[in-house]
């Protein structure tokens, strides 16, 4: 597993903090990553505290659930609606506590550039607008047993690559991500717009994950929109996976906090980068599939000709 975040120039440069969040877990046989990406817009302006808590609360979540599950059973449709129920229920109540641990002051860098009708609303009696504030989106994976659930709120991307060699974004897309409106935790109607799905992980299964990569849309929009899909995979593939076969976990590891996400802030979208992974540490496994899915990218490419 591994998990990364680095500050946008774009926020970097005006002294705002970095609203993305990255991390990982393991507990009890339960592996998990994820990431949240903090609204940039003038209205969220703890939207760094509300990634922060997305990350921590969806944990809490998981430990919760999974300690419940035993490594054969699979999840269902009813008990990941629970979860994401209790994911934004409890993030809610979560930031709602902070607000009111911590009253907004006029010296508060981020709550000069708000709305007058959000400072209205903010300043009410009605704590119905608390969370606008702390906006957040949310993806994580968890692995358990045989199986994985992917779960998602807002925009951002999970890409996998499977056993036989073809990337894949299993997530369903969600109609209401577009250009910059997007769907989040601080929706009232939040707990509704999650998206899911379960992979099996069983060995003999082509279609099974050997890596599952989550990113930020700071990391997506590095890319042509139409496109975007096609350069994470080159990315996942040529450069991450095919270095960490090269060179280890540890020095490529290094490389993608220190060197490839600064970069590629600095040179691509100016936003906010996160990255984080979930993959077999079977180096061999991961070399055979890569390899399956460039001599599929070559037989293709001969056909094209």
């Amino acid at each position: 597993m591994f998990a990364s975040s680095t500050h946008g120039k774009k926020y970097r440069e005006r002294g705002l903090p970095c609203q993305d969040v990255s991390a990982t877990m393991e507990i009890d046989g339960v592996q998990a990553i994820a990431v949240a990406d903090g609204h940039g817009g003038k209205d969220y302006f703890r939207s760094d505290t509300g990634a922060k808590l997305a990350v921590e609360i969806a944990f809490e979540q998981i430990k919760k659930f999974c300690s419940k599950l035993s490594a054969d059973e699979t999840f269902s449709d009813n008990g990941i609606k629970i979860f994401e129920h209790s994911v934004w229920s409890y993030w809610r109540e979560a930031v709602i506590n902070h607000w009111r641990e911590n009253p907004v002051t006029d010296g508060e860098f981020r709550w000069q550039t708000v709305s007058e009708k959000y400072k209205e609303r903010f300043t009410s009696a009605d704590e119905k607008y608390i969370p606008v504030a702390y906006g957040t989106t949310l993806i994580c994976a968890v692995s358990i047993g045989a199986q994985v659930l992917i779960t998602q709120i807002g925009d951002g991307t999970c890409v996998v690559l499977q056993r036989n060699g073809e990337f894949k974004v299993p997530v369903p897309p969600d109609s209401e991500n577009i250009l910059n409106v997007v769907t989040s935790l601080c929706d009232s109607n939040a707990v509704s717009k999650f998206r899911h799905v379960v992979l099996k992980c069983d060995e003999n299964f082509p279609l099974a994950p050997v890596a599952i990569f989550l990113s930020s849309d700071g990391l997506d929009d590095c890319y042509p929109v139409f496109e975007n899909e096609k350069y994470l995979y080159k990315l996942y593939g040529e450069a991450i996976i095919d270095g960490l076969i090269g060179n280890g976990f540890e020095l490529t590891e290094r490389e993608i906090h220190d060197e490839l996400l600064p970069y590629m802030t600095a040179r691509g979208s100016n936003d906010d980068i996160s990255l984080a992974y979930l993959l077999t540490e079977d180096l061999n496994l991961l070399k055979a599939t890569v390899d399956t899915e460039k001599t599929s990218q070559y037989v293709d490419a001969e056909k094209t000709s």
